[in-house]
């Protein structure tokens, strides 16, 4: 991944002036240029499971999202991992159009030991495909607005 290396290779530099260098492996995003673009940040369930850590589920798929039944790229979801008592956000995985672009919200709060709360209760301009960001953050607590 050339966006994990430009960050070992800023850390490295910070190292070498007498900085403290910083990279969280556990907060590199993945993205697949695939059709339909598929990316990840952080823990699957699979792995979750493996370590016998207590989750809840959030998901949303684009059949419900305005901006995707308006461009037609109805195909796709994001799915939200979460803590199921901390309610941190643990994961993040979208399939569908513009996938690479929305894990980047993902990663952003969990680089900030965010919650799927703090990720569902902020306001997300409307049409957007974003919100389905937000939608499968709701998920995980409460019920999608647009369900």
């Amino acid at each position: 991944l050339a966006h994990k290396a430009e960050d070992e290779g800023v850390a490295l530099a910070e190292i070498l002036a007498g900085q403290r260098g910083h990279v969280n492996y556990d907060v590199i995003p993945a993205v697949v240029y695939t059709q339909p673009e598929v990316a990840s940040v952080g823990k699957t369930e699979e792995e979750l499971k493996a370590a016998g850590v207590a989750y809840k589920v959030g998901k949303f798929p684009f059949t419900a999202n305005g901006r995707a039944r308006a461009m037609q790229v109805t195909d796709g979801f994001v799915k939200i991992l979460a803590d199921k008592e901390t309610d941190r956000v643990l994961g993040g995985h979208i399939v569908g159009f513009g996938a690479g672009e929305m894990i980047h919200e993902i990663t952003v709060l969990m680089e900030f030991g965010g919650s799927s709360e703090d990720l569902g209760r902020t306001c997300h301009a409307h049409p957007t495909m974003s919100e389905a960001v937000k939608e499968a953050a709701l998920a995980t607590f409460f019920k999608p607005i647009h369900m």
